[in-house]
């Protein structure tokens, strides 16, 4: 049976939400999966022109969505490269191997991503901490962090 009321929406601005920090990119979340009971996450994803995301790497239990709102986002798997636009939606499912970068040398990218299940966005949370005050991680850090939620390099098998 569907649940009903009493059940509240909820409005996010982008001034009142939470802001995070991780190397060049500023993580807004609006949805951490609180009211979704994590089944779905939402955050805005700055990226300064000629700027990378993470390492390449597959999720063994969550899918993405990113949903480019300005600018454009380059999308690096080992099939290539392939680039959104404004308006463009890229999905990226369970075992999906894949990284990101703002391939423009000129223009910021804007991207609004969700994460199924919701938890996900504590990843985030843990990397801007961990890198708080300048702190560089190594690439041992920044693995032990990904596998706590279930993320890898492309050299980890997808199936135990």
């Amino acid at each position: 049976m569907p649940i009903r009321g009493p059940v509240n929406v909820k409005l996010y601005t982008k001034d009142a939400a939470e802001t995070l920090r991780v190397g060049p990119l500023t993580i807004r979340v609006y949805e951490d999966g609180s009211l979704t009971e994590n089944r779905v996450s939402g955050v805005l994803l700055e990226v300064p022109a000629g700027k990378s995301g993470p390492p390449v790497h597959w999720h063994r239990f969550h899918d993405e969505l990113f949903l480019v709102m300005k600018g454009s986002m380059t999308f690096v798997t080992p099939e290539g490269e392939t680039t959104a636009s404004a308006g463009d939606l890229m999905t990226v499912p369970p075992g999906a191997v894949h990284t990101f970068k703002n391939a423009s040398e000129t223009e910021d990218c804007e991207v609004y991503m969700t994460a199924t299940p919701g938890h996900y966005v504590d990843y985030f949370r843990m990397l801007a901490k961990a890198t708080d005050a300048g702190k560089q991680l190594t690439s041992a850090d920044v693995e032990h962090l990904m596998a706590l939620f279930g993320t890898f390099p492309p050299n980890v098998e997808s199936e135990p």
